[in-house]
Protein backbone atom coordinates (compact mmCIF):
# COMPACT_ATOMS: atom_id res chain seq x y z
CA UNK A 1 0.00 0.00 0.00
CA UNK A 2 1.35 3.40 -1.00
CA UNK A 3 0.60 6.71 0.72
CA UNK A 4 1.84 10.28 0.34
CA UNK A 5 1.63 13.07 2.93
CA UNK A 6 2.36 16.77 2.30
CA UNK A 7 2.16 19.80 4.56
CA UNK A 8 2.38 22.40 1.79
CA UNK A 9 -1.38 22.67 1.31
CA UNK A 10 -2.06 23.21 5.02
CA UNK A 11 -2.12 26.53 6.89
CA UNK A 12 1.19 27.09 8.67
CA UNK A 13 -0.25 26.70 12.25
CA UNK A 14 -1.58 23.21 11.40
CA UNK A 15 1.52 21.74 9.81
CA UNK A 16 3.42 20.57 12.87
CA UNK A 17 0.44 18.76 14.43
CA UNK A 18 -0.24 17.12 11.08
CA UNK A 19 3.40 15.99 10.84
CA UNK A 20 3.15 14.41 14.30
CA UNK A 21 0.15 12.39 13.11
CA UNK A 22 1.93 11.34 9.92
CA UNK A 23 5.04 10.14 11.79
CA UNK A 24 2.96 8.25 14.36
CA UNK A 25 0.90 6.44 11.73
CA UNK A 26 3.93 5.61 9.55
CA UNK A 27 6.33 4.40 12.25
CA UNK A 28 5.14 4.41 15.89
CA UNK A 29 4.31 6.83 18.70
CA UNK A 30 6.89 9.56 19.30
CA UNK A 31 7.18 13.11 20.57
CA UNK A 32 8.39 15.69 18.05
CA UNK A 33 10.20 18.96 18.64
CA UNK A 34 10.66 21.53 15.90
CA UNK A 35 13.62 23.88 15.62
CA UNK A 36 11.78 26.28 13.32
CA UNK A 37 8.54 27.62 14.74
CA UNK A 38 7.72 29.34 11.47
CA UNK A 39 7.88 27.98 7.97
CA UNK A 40 7.85 24.24 8.75
CA UNK A 41 7.43 21.88 5.82
CA UNK A 42 7.33 18.12 5.57
CA UNK A 43 6.56 15.47 2.97
CA UNK A 44 6.61 11.70 3.30
CA UNK A 45 6.09 8.82 0.87
CA UNK A 46 5.44 5.41 2.40
CA UNK A 47 5.10 1.89 0.99
CA UNK A 48 3.79 -0.83 3.32
CA UNK A 49 4.79 -4.29 2.12
CA UNK A 50 3.91 -6.53 5.07
CA UNK A 51 5.82 -7.10 7.21
CA UNK A 52 8.16 -4.33 5.97
CA UNK A 53 7.82 -0.60 5.48
CA UNK A 54 9.77 1.69 3.14
CA UNK A 55 9.55 5.46 3.50
CA UNK A 56 11.20 8.57 2.14
CA UNK A 57 10.75 11.81 4.04
CA UNK A 58 11.90 15.41 3.67
CA UNK A 59 11.33 18.04 6.32
CA UNK A 60 12.57 21.05 8.20
CA UNK A 61 14.90 20.39 11.19
CA UNK A 62 13.15 18.07 13.65
CA UNK A 63 13.91 16.09 16.81
CA UNK A 64 12.06 12.77 17.27
CA UNK A 65 11.83 11.32 20.78
CA UNK A 66 10.73 7.78 21.48
CA UNK A 67 9.80 7.88 25.18
CA UNK A 68 9.21 5.07 27.63
CA UNK A 69 5.47 5.68 27.69
CA UNK A 70 5.37 5.13 23.93
CA UNK A 71 6.67 1.57 24.20
CA UNK A 72 4.12 -1.16 24.76
CA UNK A 73 5.32 -4.20 26.78
CA UNK A 74 4.01 -6.68 24.21
CA UNK A 75 3.93 -4.49 21.12
CA UNK A 76 5.42 -5.20 17.72
CA UNK A 77 9.05 -4.10 17.87
CA UNK A 78 11.04 -3.03 14.85
CA UNK A 79 14.50 -2.08 13.72
CA UNK A 80 14.98 0.91 11.44
CA UNK A 81 17.68 1.16 8.78
CA UNK A 82 18.14 4.88 8.14
CA UNK A 83 19.88 6.33 5.07
CA UNK A 84 20.26 10.15 5.06
CA UNK A 85 20.45 11.88 1.69
CA UNK A 86 21.22 15.56 2.31
CA UNK A 87 22.51 16.18 5.85
CA UNK A 88 23.78 14.12 8.75
CA UNK A 89 21.44 12.68 11.37
CA UNK A 90 22.09 11.97 15.04
CA UNK A 91 20.78 8.94 16.95
CA UNK A 92 21.22 8.40 20.71
CA UNK A 93 20.02 5.62 23.00
CA UNK A 94 21.22 4.13 26.31
CA UNK A 95 23.79 6.95 26.71
CA UNK A 96 25.41 6.04 23.41
CA UNK A 97 25.15 7.90 20.15
CA UNK A 98 26.13 7.87 16.49
CA UNK A 99 26.18 10.47 13.73
CA UNK A 100 25.37 9.30 10.24
CA UNK A 101 26.39 11.35 7.23
CA UNK A 102 25.06 11.17 3.67
CA UNK A 103 26.82 8.26 2.02
CA UNK A 104 26.30 6.03 5.07
CA UNK A 105 23.52 4.18 6.90
CA UNK A 106 22.79 3.18 10.49
CA UNK A 107 20.67 0.65 12.39
CA UNK A 108 18.25 1.70 15.18
CA UNK A 109 15.98 -0.25 17.51
CA UNK A 110 12.49 0.86 18.54
CA UNK A 111 11.91 -1.07 21.77
CA UNK A 112 13.92 1.34 23.95
CA UNK A 113 13.68 5.13 24.37
CA UNK A 114 15.80 7.11 21.95
CA UNK A 115 16.34 10.50 20.31
CA UNK A 116 16.79 11.04 16.59
CA UNK A 117 17.36 14.45 15.03
CA UNK A 118 18.72 16.49 12.15
CA UNK A 119 19.55 20.17 12.56
CA UNK A 120 19.12 21.23 8.93
CA UNK A 121 16.55 20.59 6.22
CA UNK A 122 17.00 16.94 5.36
CA UNK A 123 15.80 14.01 3.28
CA UNK A 124 16.22 10.37 4.28
CA UNK A 125 15.17 6.83 3.47
CA UNK A 126 13.95 4.55 6.26
CA UNK A 127 13.45 0.79 6.02
CA UNK A 128 11.32 -0.65 8.86
CA UNK A 129 12.06 -4.32 9.63
CA UNK A 130 10.30 -6.51 12.23
CA UNK A 131 12.51 -7.31 15.20
CA UNK A 132 12.03 -11.08 14.88
CA UNK A 133 12.81 -11.13 11.16
CA UNK A 134 16.11 -9.28 11.55
CA UNK A 135 17.10 -11.42 14.54
CA UNK A 136 16.46 -14.53 12.46
CA UNK A 137 19.30 -13.35 10.20
CA UNK A 138 21.40 -11.31 12.66
CA UNK A 139 21.30 -13.10 16.00
CA UNK A 140 22.67 -10.04 17.83
CA UNK A 141 21.63 -6.91 15.94
CA UNK A 142 22.65 -4.90 19.01
CA UNK A 143 26.29 -5.50 18.05
CA UNK A 144 25.74 -3.24 15.06
CA UNK A 145 23.99 -0.31 16.71
CA UNK A 146 25.91 2.99 16.98
CA UNK A 147 28.04 2.19 13.92
CA UNK A 148 28.03 4.19 10.70
CA UNK A 149 28.23 1.90 7.68
CA UNK A 150 29.62 3.01 4.32
CA UNK A 151 27.20 2.69 1.41
CA UNK A 152 29.69 3.87 -1.24
CA UNK A 153 31.78 0.72 -1.63
CA UNK A 154 31.93 -3.01 -0.93
CA UNK A 155 28.93 -4.83 0.45
CA UNK A 156 27.46 -1.57 1.72
CA UNK A 157 27.26 -0.34 -1.86
CA UNK A 158 25.71 -3.63 -3.01
CA UNK A 159 23.07 -3.31 -0.28
CA UNK A 160 22.30 0.31 -1.16
CA UNK A 161 22.20 -0.28 -4.92
CA UNK A 162 19.72 -3.13 -4.44
CA UNK A 163 17.68 -0.98 -2.05
CA UNK A 164 17.47 1.85 -4.59
CA UNK A 165 16.51 -0.54 -7.39
CA UNK A 166 13.61 -1.77 -5.23
CA UNK A 167 12.43 1.74 -4.40
CA UNK A 168 12.53 2.73 -8.07
CA UNK A 169 10.36 -0.24 -9.09
CA UNK A 170 8.13 -0.73 -6.06
CA UNK A 171 5.27 1.22 -7.67
CA UNK A 172 5.19 -1.38 -10.48
CA UNK A 173 5.31 -4.46 -8.24
CA UNK A 174 2.66 -6.08 -6.08
CA UNK A 175 3.32 -7.15 -2.49
CA UNK A 176 3.94 -10.78 -3.41
CA UNK A 177 6.72 -9.68 -5.72
CA UNK A 178 8.20 -7.04 -3.41
CA UNK A 179 8.19 -9.02 -0.16
CA UNK A 180 10.77 -11.65 -1.23
CA UNK A 181 12.96 -8.88 -2.65
CA UNK A 182 12.94 -7.15 0.73
CA UNK A 183 13.91 -10.41 2.43
CA UNK A 184 16.87 -10.63 0.06
CA UNK A 185 17.65 -7.02 0.92
CA UNK A 186 17.84 -7.93 4.63
CA UNK A 187 20.27 -10.71 3.72
CA UNK A 188 22.46 -8.15 1.92
CA UNK A 189 22.18 -5.78 4.89
CA UNK A 190 23.33 -8.51 7.26
CA UNK A 191 26.28 -9.36 5.02
CA UNK A 192 27.21 -5.68 4.81
CA UNK A 193 27.24 -5.01 8.56
CA UNK A 194 28.85 -8.35 9.44
CA UNK A 195 31.61 -7.75 6.90
CA UNK A 196 32.32 -4.15 7.85
CA UNK A 197 35.98 -3.87 9.03
CA UNK A 198 34.98 -1.85 12.09
CA UNK A 199 32.51 -4.52 13.16
CA UNK A 200 35.09 -7.24 12.64
CA UNK A 201 37.69 -5.32 14.65
CA UNK A 202 35.31 -4.19 17.41
CA UNK A 203 35.77 -4.96 21.07
CA UNK A 204 33.17 -7.73 20.77
CA UNK A 205 35.39 -9.73 18.40
CA UNK A 206 37.02 -11.92 21.01
CA UNK A 207 36.97 -15.68 21.39
CA UNK A 208 33.28 -15.64 22.32
CA UNK A 209 32.47 -13.73 19.14
CA UNK A 210 34.44 -16.21 17.06
CA UNK A 211 32.45 -19.09 18.53
CA UNK A 212 29.17 -17.22 17.94
CA UNK A 213 29.97 -16.69 14.29
CA UNK A 214 30.94 -20.34 13.80
CA UNK A 215 27.73 -21.48 15.46
CA UNK A 216 25.58 -19.13 13.38
CA UNK A 217 27.26 -20.22 10.16
CA UNK A 218 26.91 -23.92 10.94
CA UNK A 219 23.22 -23.57 11.82
CA UNK A 220 22.45 -21.69 8.59
CA UNK A 221 24.32 -24.24 6.49
CA UNK A 222 22.48 -27.16 8.10
CA UNK A 223 19.09 -25.57 8.81
CA UNK A 224 17.29 -28.03 6.51
CA UNK A 225 18.54 -31.03 8.47
CA UNK A 226 15.55 -32.18 10.51
CA UNK A 227 17.89 -33.70 13.10
CA UNK A 228 19.72 -30.45 13.77
CA UNK A 229 19.90 -29.89 17.52
CA UNK A 230 22.15 -28.15 20.08
CA UNK A 231 24.23 -31.27 20.69
CA UNK A 232 25.02 -31.61 16.97
CA UNK A 233 25.84 -27.90 16.66
CA UNK A 234 28.15 -27.96 19.68
CA UNK A 235 29.99 -31.06 18.50
CA UNK A 236 30.48 -29.66 14.99
CA UNK A 237 31.81 -26.37 16.37
CA UNK A 238 34.16 -28.01 18.87
CA UNK A 239 32.50 -26.66 22.01
CA UNK A 240 30.45 -28.19 24.81
CA UNK A 241 26.67 -28.09 24.74
CA UNK A 242 26.77 -26.19 28.02
CA UNK A 243 29.02 -23.53 26.51
CA UNK A 244 26.75 -23.31 23.44
CA UNK A 245 23.76 -22.53 25.64
CA UNK A 246 25.87 -19.96 27.49
CA UNK A 247 26.54 -18.15 24.19
CA UNK A 248 22.78 -17.63 23.86
CA UNK A 249 22.15 -16.52 27.45
CA UNK A 250 20.37 -13.19 27.76
CA UNK A 251 19.26 -13.22 24.12
CA UNK A 252 15.71 -13.21 22.79
CA UNK A 253 16.02 -16.80 21.53
CA UNK A 254 17.66 -19.89 22.95
CA UNK A 255 19.65 -21.92 20.42
CA UNK A 256 16.69 -24.25 19.79
CA UNK A 257 14.29 -21.33 19.48
CA UNK A 258 16.64 -19.59 17.04
CA UNK A 259 16.81 -22.70 14.84
CA UNK A 260 13.01 -22.85 14.83
CA UNK A 261 12.74 -19.10 14.06
CA UNK A 262 15.03 -19.38 11.04
CA UNK A 263 13.01 -22.33 9.77
CA UNK A 264 9.68 -20.60 10.21
CA UNK A 265 10.87 -17.35 8.61
CA UNK A 266 12.19 -19.32 5.65
CA UNK A 267 8.97 -21.30 5.36
CA UNK A 268 6.67 -18.27 5.49
CA UNK A 269 8.76 -16.56 2.81
CA UNK A 270 8.43 -19.61 0.54
CA UNK A 271 4.70 -19.91 1.21
CA UNK A 272 3.99 -16.26 0.38
CA UNK A 273 6.23 -16.25 -2.68
CA UNK A 274 4.11 -16.68 -5.79
CA UNK A 275 4.96 -19.27 -8.38
CA UNK A 276 6.98 -21.61 -6.15
CA UNK A 277 5.04 -24.68 -7.32
CA UNK A 278 5.70 -26.35 -3.97
CA UNK A 279 3.17 -28.00 -1.73
CA UNK A 280 3.03 -27.02 1.93
CA UNK A 281 4.47 -30.43 2.81
CA UNK A 282 7.42 -29.83 0.47
CA UNK A 283 8.10 -26.46 2.10
CA UNK A 284 7.88 -27.96 5.59
CA UNK A 285 10.40 -30.69 4.73
CA UNK A 286 12.66 -28.22 2.90
CA UNK A 287 13.03 -26.22 6.14
CA UNK A 288 13.70 -29.18 8.39
CA UNK A 289 10.21 -30.04 9.67
CA UNK A 290 9.83 -33.82 9.40
CA UNK A 291 6.37 -33.75 11.02
CA UNK A 292 3.85 -31.65 9.10
CA UNK A 293 1.42 -31.48 12.02
CA UNK A 294 4.20 -30.07 14.21
CA UNK A 295 5.05 -27.62 11.44
CA UNK A 296 1.45 -26.37 11.26
CA UNK A 297 1.22 -25.96 15.05
CA UNK A 298 4.54 -24.10 15.23
CA UNK A 299 3.60 -21.91 12.26
CA UNK A 300 0.25 -20.89 13.73
CA UNK A 301 1.77 -20.27 17.15
CA UNK A 302 4.39 -17.99 15.57
CA UNK A 303 2.32 -16.11 12.97
CA UNK A 304 -1.26 -16.46 14.21
CA UNK A 305 -2.44 -18.15 11.00
CA UNK A 306 -2.03 -21.59 9.46
CA UNK A 307 0.34 -22.24 6.53
CA UNK A 308 -2.72 -22.70 4.28
CA UNK A 309 -4.11 -19.32 5.33
CA UNK A 310 -0.72 -17.69 4.72
CA UNK A 311 -0.77 -18.91 1.12
CA UNK A 312 -4.14 -17.27 0.42
CA UNK A 313 -4.23 -13.69 -0.99
CA UNK A 314 -3.77 -11.25 1.87
CA UNK A 315 -2.43 -14.00 4.15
Amino acid sequence: MHSCHLTTLLPMPERQDYWREVIGSTYFDMDLRFTERQGFYGQLWNWDVAPFGISFLSSSPTQYQRLRQHIKPHGDNHFLITIPERQEVHFSQDRRSVRCRPGSFILERSDKPYEFEYQNDNSLWVLRVPDSLLRARLRLPERHLFSEFDRSQGLGAVFFDFFRSITQQVAYLDDRQTEPLLRQLIELFALAVEGDPRAIASEDSGLCQVHQQRVEQYIREHIRDSNLNPEQVAAACGISTRYLHKLFQGEEFSVSQWIREIRLQGAVADIRRSGTGRTLADIAYKWGFSDQAHFCRSFKSRFGITPKEARQPGG
